[in-house]
């Protein structure tokens, strides 16, 4: 059996939730280098215990082959443990020391040496610093005979509290570095070359990031690590300086920090944290376990993984108990922030008594799968306060003030002065446009009211995305860096934070896979979507004038693009909004629009273009082709098919009006629509 690392979940067909995000801080030269010798001493460890075993990674620190793991891989039941190293293995080890108190172990390799071994760092790395993982993922060591390795920076050092299933508590480093299942136990390395932390299962629900316990913790406090039993070589030597580009990204993303704020939503129902439980904690519950086979113990273990697992997708849908960011544009207390911050969740009702379903610890995954007696009914979680945590630590009532539906933002407002002096960010001043290839990175605070920050490198992936009022970034997005600040190198701001997740956030209910599809876009899926500042700034007055802007402004016709068939050449229609401008010219879902005013489409996007390029109250010409169920009349250009069209016509006319109408026989049809304003 494998365990699962915590943070790394597949929605669907949704790409893998953490990816690695390279600064370019180092020359390829120097990554080579440092992955074989990183891979040349990364192992694979697998633990058996009673009732299963948990496979993960580890790290050879000493020569004579002592291996650094995770307690979640070797924990201090473990019964046996095999090691499999580069053109090695398996070959057998026994545990030296456990302390799942810091969430790490040692084990010892039953086999002669020497081991290539590396050094540790006692240094708590800075955010922003290069970062390198490596883990046997998806038993790559088996199949490949070396681990995976994948680069990235410190993306925040933070502090976490121990759970149910882990006892870890203190500051963990957290990395934009892949971290994967059967990376627990991995390395994280710096740019020297130094191992400075152990990845470990312990998340932060605001982030879902790969965190590691730092070394500098362990040499610290855990005096098996350095002993004459242990020895390990610890390296002081400083790190190699960061490149132009990364100097840039931090320069940014600090300058920015003074006017981050937590934002706090109150809902009518709380964060709903799903049950977890520890193996041994679940195991101590199953009546008759000492008189079960060991086949039917492996089986009880394989079902309590597979619940594990289903809560862990799960819990990636829940807003967590932790506030987002927001940036602070004005003295007078205006607050901008991602719409999604400030939006309501789906909640799921027990049908039969109106309240909010309680998930229990001890239930089996197919209880909880299951619908409540009397179904259940979604309702919006609805808002009833909002705060923001000032930098001071200071908490104030805010308002949602305007929304701006395109850009995916919200102004708040505060509703009381501070007692404190603001520092706002002068978007007239920074604000600018963002450009394909552009290393960008997302900031986001690490708890309101506290002045550390994190920080997600990446690129700008697509300039324009939503009209021209969003552009795409392949850094990472979450709920705590939800509303926050993209800056570049050149300490510009490119833009704000939008949702991470959609469509929605969830309570009340445990979705099986069929049902995950439904959502297209989770937490640090590498796809974030970001409110331009440029388009921001524009329209920043009427935001403080209290205008909201639900649709996209300018012309509006009222269509959908029937999703099943978007990346063909027919422009198909899926859907048409009732009362729309569409409606009333007679547009349906399934036509097949042909051409625009005479100009043949191929693409929706081209469809899409052309009405932008449009303006309300503009007249054009569509050609359509329609299956139709037989021959019909067209009169004075309408169609008639129904006694219903022809009663429409005629109420249409006045007395003395003449027309023309012709018999029609094909399935192309030509219809005009007047262009409403969106609004």
């Amino acid at each position: 059996m494998r365990r699962g690392i915590r943070f790394v979940i597949a929605l669907g067909c949704m790409p893998w939730l953490v990816h690695a995000a390279c600064p370019n801080a180092v020359v390829a030269d120097g990554i080579h280098a440092i992955a074989e010798r990183v891979l040349a001493s990364t192992v694979s460890v697998s633990a058996s215990f009673e009732g299963g075993s948990h496979e993960g990674t580890g790290v050879l620190v000493s020569p004579v082959g002592h291996v650094l793991t995770a307690s979640g891989v070797v924990p201090s039941e473990a019964t046996a443990v095999t090691i499999r190293i580069m053109g090695r293995g398996p070959l057998p080890a026994q545990v030296v020391a456990v302390e799942e108190r810091l969430g790490v172990a040692i084990v010892k390799v039953e086999a002669p040496g020497p081991f290539p071994a590396m050094p540790l760092g006692e240094r708590l790395p800075s955010v922003g610093d290069v970062a390198y993982t490596a883990g046997d993922v998806d038993d790559v060591m088996l199949s490949s005979g070396r681990a995976s390795f994948s680069h990235g920076v410190v993306s925040g050092t933070y502090a976490v509290t121990a759970d149910r299933e882990h006892g870890f508590s203190g500051v963990v480093v957290e990395t934009t570095a892949a971290v994967n299942r059967g990376s627990e136990g991995g390395p994280l390395v710096d740019a020297a070359g130094r191992v400075c932390g152990v990845l470990i299962a312990v998340i932060s629900p605001q982030r879902w990031q790969g965190v590691a316990v730092p070394t500098a913790t362990l040499l610290a406090e855990w005096s098996a690590l350095g002993s004459e039993t242990v020895p390990v070589t610890i390296d002081t030597a400083p790190l190699p300086p960061p490149a132009e580009s990364v100097i840039g990204i931090r320069r940014a993303a600090e300058s920015v920090a003074p006017s981050l704020v937590g934002i706090e939503v109150e809902r009518t129902w709380p964060p709903e944290q799903l049950p977890r439980r520890s193996w041994p904690a679940w195991r101590s519950a199953i009546a008759g376990w000492d008189q079960l086979s060991a086949a039917d113990r492996h089986r009880q273990f394989a079902a309590f993984e597979a619940r594990e697992r289903m809560l862990d997708v799960n819990q990636l849908l829940r807003r967590p108990a932790a506030p987002s960011t927001g940036v602070v544009i004005s003295n007078d207390g205006f607050i901008i922030t991602s719409a999604f911050n400030v939006g309501d969740d789906t909640v799921f009702l027990t049908g039969s008594t109106g309240q909010l379903r309680r998930f229990s610890d001890h239930e089996p995954i197919e209880k909880l799968l299951a619908d409540p007696e009397g179904g259940v009914q979604p309702k919006a979680n609805a808002i009833r306060r909002v705060r923001v945590v000032l930098p001071d630590g200071t908490r104030h009532d805010a308002v949602v003030h305007a929304r701006h539906g395109p850009l995916g933002v919200a102004l708040l407002k505060l509703t009381s002065p501070p007692s404190t002096p603001l520092s706002p960010l002068d978007l007239d001043a920074v604000a600018s446009s963002p450009q394909l290839g552009d290393s960008v990175a997302a900031v986001g605070l690490v708890a309101a009211g506290q002045p550390a920050i994190t920080l997600n490198p990446g690129i700008v992936s697509a300039a324009s995305r939503s009209r021209g009022y969003q552009f795409q970034t392949d850094a990472l997005f979450n709920y705590g860096n939800s509303g926050g600040p993209v800056v570049d190198a050149a300490g510009n701001l490119l833009g704000i934070v939008t949702a991470p997740i959609e469509p929605d956030t969830v309570l009340g209910r445990i979705f099986p896979p069929p049902q995950l599809m439904r959502w297209s876009r989770a937490p640090n899926s590498g796809v974030g979507l970001v409110a331009r500042a440029d388009r921001l700034r524009a329209v920043l007055e009427d935001l403080r004038a209290g205008k909201s802007f639900e649709r996209f402004p300018g012309p509006y016709l009222g269509v959908l693009a029937d999703e099943s068939r978007a990346l063909g050449d027919d422009v198909v229609i899926g859907g048409v909004a009732q009362g729309s401008p569409a409606a009333k010219a007679g547009l349906r879902k399934g036509d097949i629009v042909l051409t625009y005013d005479g100009v043949e489409l191929t693409a929706w996007r081209e469809f899409s273009e052309r009405i932008a390029a449009a303006s309300p109250g503009d007249t054009v010409a569509l050609t359509i082709r329609r299956r139709s169920s037989g021959p019909r009349l067209v009169i004075a250009g309408r169609d008639i098919e129904t006694k219903a069209d022809l009663d429409a016509f005629t109420k249409s006319l006045s007395p003395g009006d003449t027309f023309e109408g012709r018999y029609v026989s094909d399935d192309v049809r030509e219809i005009e629509v007047v262009l409403g304003e969106a609004r």
